[in-house]
Order: C-alpha cells, then structure tokens, then sequence
C-alpha cells in the first residue's frame, strides 16, 4: 500500500502525533510524508526520512498575514499536486486537520482520503466560524474517518458520518524525550500544568483548588507551563505561595525539562476531546488527576495510573492532589503503572495496525 500522510502544521501536538504516526506507518507501508518546510521539528524529520519514508516540504506561513498571501499562491498546490501523482498514492491520510486541508483536498479530488478528527466539537470558548465551516467540508470531501475518543461517535453520526466509516483509535504516547531514569527521580511534591492556557483547560479552577492543597500540604508547589493569557489569573497566583507560571510557547526539546522536575500531571478541563499531554505525562512515568469530562476517563484509569474527579469542582481536585502528594509511594507506583499502560495500549506500532486496517476497508 502506498500512503500520503499530510499535515501543514508548525508546532505543538498536532505536529508531533502526526510524526510519530507516520514514522509508524512507514514500517507498514511506502509513505510520501508532506510537511510544512517552517515546521518546528523539520530536522529531525528530514533526519529520520532516509531509508524510512519519502519527504516533501511545502512552504506554509508564519502568522496571519503570510498566510492569506502564501494561501493565494495557488502554485505551490498544483506542485504539491504533481509530486502526489507521481507516487501514485492508494490513500491521502490526514493526521490532522490544517487550514489548507479543504484545499489540499481539492486539487486531490480523485484519491480516497481518511481524516483523524482530534476535537469533533468546539471547546469552550474557541468557537471559530470559520474553522467550523471548513470543517463541514472536509467531512464531504473525505471517505473514512477517526477519531481518538469513542464517546464522540456519536457526535460524528449526529454531523451526518455514517457509523461504518468511524473507526476509533487512541492518542499514542509521547516517550521520545529524555527522562530521568525513573528509580533516580526524587519526589518533590511539585504539581504540574502544562499546555496552552484557554478557558476550557480550567487553569482558574486548579490555582483555586492550590489554595486548598497549600494550606493541607505546606511543602507543595505548583508549576504552570504553557502559552497563553495568564493575565485574569494573576491575582490568584499571587496570593498564594508555591506558584511557579512559565507562559511562553515551550519547543519540543524543552518538553523534558518540566516534567522531569514535576510528580503529578494535572489535567482540570472543563471541556475535553482528549489529551495528548496525558500520554506524555505517562511516558516520564507520571501519574495524572484528570477530571471526568470527554474522553480523559479513557486515557486514566482511575486509582491505577491517576485520580479523576469531578469538572469544575474546586474541592474534589483539590483533594484528590492532597491525597496523591501524601502518598509518595503510590505516586509512584501508579507512574509505573501509567507508562506500562500507555506502552502496552498506546504504543505507536499498535495503533498504526489498526490505521493500517482502516485504509484497507476503502
């Protein structure tokens, strides 16, 4: 089988899952991989393309000013194009979705194309018109699709997929990082936060539950990691000690650098599709308090590889960390667990088998 894998983002999850999905699926099939020439990680893809898969870089966009001009030069598609009927492909996979990707779409008409859908819906507060009505189109223009939770297949049924051409597959683990050696790790009783900063990831509710956890466990402290507007929660973070924020966009070669010198994931969404940060948690052997919401009870297990509790519930988080952050033993233990878990369920070999599987049933 011959796979074009197509996925124009720059930076952060996306990027990365998309990756570690195509440097599976080469092992399984010949893959032309298209990627964006300004992507954050182009080295090492261009490094780990030689003898595994065929590379083409299409030059993306920068901000939104590059990308109204570079999504007008309609030359680079019909490039892109040539490259894709020379190889000849049997499936055009979409990892996930880009901007360009109805586009994309468009000037590859005749191919049969299969799309893995991260966010079937919305989450609070980023609704987006636009990104909404693309959408709608990439559902039309695609012939099988997935998605990494199975309690969205129905919502998928309700946009007009038919349930035959849904296939459920998991978010894979991120363990390509350098982590301290799990026997060496010292505890610190140190709470971790890490991803964009957005109303529906419930930043304001974990640094109200800190307050609480603070005043159970004194020697506690909480590091925040992640892009965003931090400015509504400056109050909170400065009325209570033990808050360390890092807001700035963190580079993949820094993702190790704040989980080796943290104990315990903390995941307070609101709302919730799933989490990459979940599986990358699990791959420094870190157990996770995640809250009860979208797919997140799919990927903790409960009193095994973490804790889950109520959404937007102050009092049940923060009980739940003080409970964890007491217990160093089993913090440890249900790290243990979680990296086995995610190795065993969510290692990259498995689940491009069971992509692989999807693509034969067009």
């Amino acid at each position: 089988m011959k796979v074009v894998s197509i996925y124009l983002g720059r930076k952060g999850g996306g990027a990365l899952y998309s990756y570690e999905m195509t440097k599976a699926l080469s092992n399984k099939a010949e893959v032309l991989y298209i990627v964006s020439k300004q992507a954050e990680n182009i080295g090492e893809i261009r490094a780990i393309s030689k003898g595994n898969f065929e590379l083409y870089e299409m030059d993306t966009y920068m901000d939104i000013k590059s990308l109204i001009v570079s999504t007008l030069k309609v030359g680079k598609f019909l490039k892109m194009r040539r490259r894709v009927r020379e190889f000849n492909p049997t499936i055009i996979y979409h990892p996930m979705s880009h901007t360009w990707t109805f586009i994309i779409n468009y000037f590859l008409k005749k191919y049969k194309k299969v799309l893995t859908i991260h966010d079937p819906v919305s989450h609070l507060g980023e609704k987006n018109i636009i990104m909404s009505f693309t959408h709608k189109i990439e559902i039309k223009q695609c012939d099988r699709f997935v998605i990494l939770s199975k309690i969205f297949i129905e919502e998928l049924i309700r946009q007009g997929i038919n349930h035959q051409m849904i296939t459920v597959i998991p978010h894979g683990i991120f363990d390509n990082y350098k982590r301290t050696k799990f026997e060496e790790k010292t505890y610190q009783m140190r709470l971790l936060f890490f991803g964009r900063i957005s109303e529906y990831k419930g930043v304001g509710v974990l640094l109200e539950a800190f307050k609480i956890i603070k005043r159970e466990v004194v020697e506690a402290s909480l590091l925040v990691v992640g892009s965003g507007d931090m400015s509504k929660y400056d109050k909170l973070v400065k009325e209570t000690d033990g808050i360390e924020v890092v807001n700035q966009w963190i580079t993949d070669e820094e993702v190790e650098k704040y989980f080796n010198k943290t104990d315990i994931l903390v995941v307070p969404y609101i709302d919730a599709s799933q989490s990459g940060v979940i599986l990358t948690a699990y791959g420094f052997n870190m157990p996770v308090i995640a809250t009860k919401i979208g797919g997140l009870p799919e990927q903790v297990v409960n009193k095994e590889t973490g804790i889950l509790v109520e959404p937007n519930n102050v009092e049940d988080l923060a009980n739940a960390c003080i409970s964890l952050l007491n217990q160093p033993e089993m913090v440890k233990s249900m790290g243990k667990n979680a990296y086995d878990f995610a190795n065993e369920k969510y290692n990259w070999n498995v689940l491009s088998d069971s992509l692989m599987k999807s693509f034969m049933r067009l």
